[in-house]
């Protein structure tokens, strides 16, 4: 559990600052301020880019990094596994949580495809918490797929 919440803030420091290391952007300071309460988290802000749903680049899909799409491709076989009962949940939330934040480490979008990458990994990291390590996942593994299948309409 130590693992997992200290996943969590290093996954929601890397979001606050990700973004802010490539294009500076000003920070509004009439934006709410919203704490993260876990052991190793700092207070950090949610970027105003990282809010909303997930939409094209006037009709026509993002540009993803290969790594972005290698990590989609590796969530979206680990989800298959996970149903097929091929590997326990721990190990399934462990691997999961470990392709989800490579995503992260290997990011070099830019700009709004970046932004809209960010619109795209925010509810998968609320499906990612929902699993449960001592427990059966059939109903968050088969939303979590879903979902998952749905990078293809917005990213190449």
């Amino acid at each position: 559990m130590k693992l997992f919440n200290l996943l969590f803030a290093t996954t929601f420091l890397v979001l606050a600052s990700c973004n802010n290391n490539k294009n500076k952007a000003a920070v509004n300071p009439d934006q709410p301020k919203t704490e993260v309460k876990k052991e190793a988290a700092t207070d950090t802000h949610e970027h105003e880019e990282d809010k909303g749903p997930v939409t094209l680049d006037n009709g026509k899909k993002w540009k993803a990094n290969p790594e972005t799409l290698t990590g989609i491709n590796k969530m979206i076989q680990l989800t298959q596994d996970g149903l097929a009962n091929k590997m326990s949940a721990a190990t399934l939330k462990g691997s999961l949580e470990t392709e989800f934040q490579t995503i992260f480490d290997k990011c070099t979008m830019t700009g709004e495809a970046h932004n809209q990458l960010h619109h795209f990994l925010i509810p998968l990291k609320g499906l990612l918490e929902k699993i449960n390590t001592n427990a059966e996942n059939t109903i968050v593994l088969t939303e979590m797929k879903t979902y998952l299948d749905t990078f293809k309409n917005y990213f190449d």
